[in-house]
């Protein structure tokens, strides 16, 4: 029976980070593809390029909903504990590799950030303060969003949380890492080639 239902939560998780809030809210708005527009990021930033801020809080608290739902549903469901692994392992894919586009969706930035609400609140919310100063220091939301994942998972190792708990956050922020860098590699290969170092970093989005 547990096996069962963490199979279903599993499928209902990917499902749910399916589901293309980002893509569904512009198109409503204007009439166009996100993916066809500004970064082509099925995400919270480029909805913000697209739409402002009240579109992108929108969809930052949507997605973020996504990973929190993925951390709570398994208990609520009476599944094993160890059914969380999977349901957040799922919703991150959906989110990032969605069925209902393609397989091209967003970064994961927010999915994690709800599934490190749920998992670790207080250090969540201590990393959030940081975070937004970087970003706005900076002028970079990317910078910003990357140092708040390293302190968290700092924070993460140097404090008492399960250490499986522990690993499945290092997987999932390695998982956005390595996604985003992907998505990026054009700009890095061409900084790298032209030694514009300081591009490298600045214009990242």
């Amino acid at each position: 029976m547990g096996l069962t239902v963490t199979i279903i939560l599993s499928i209902a998780a990917y499902l749910l980070g399916s589901v293309p809030t980002a893509y569904i809210l512009v198109l409503r708005l204007t009439g166009q593809d996100i993916r066809r527009l500004g970064t082509g990021n099925v995400g919270t930033l480029n909805t913000y390029h697209q739409v402002g801020l009240g579109g992108a809080a929108v969809i930052l608290l949507l997605d973020t909903g996504k990973g929190v739902l993925a951390v709570l549903a398994p208990a609520w469901l009476d599944a094993p504990e160890w059914a969380v692994f999977l349901t957040t392992i799922m919703v991150l894919a959906g989110h990032n590799w969605p069925v209902f586009l393609g397989f091209r969706g967003g970064k994961g930035a927010a999915a994690i950030f709800g599934i490190s609400i749920a998992f670790v609140p207080l250090l969540t919310l201590i990393t959030l303060g940081p975070t937004v100063i970087v970003a706005l220091l900076l002028r970079n939301v990317v910078l910003g969003v990357a140092f708040g994942f390293v302190m968290l998972n700092t924070l993460l190792l140097f404090t008492d949380h399960d250490p499986q708990r522990i690993a499945l956050c290092i997987f999932l922020t390695v998982v956005v890492t390595a996604t985003y860098l992907i998505s990026i590699r054009a700009h890095i290969v061409a900084c790298i080639q032209s030694r514009r170092w300081k591009e490298l970093f600045t214009e990242l989005a």
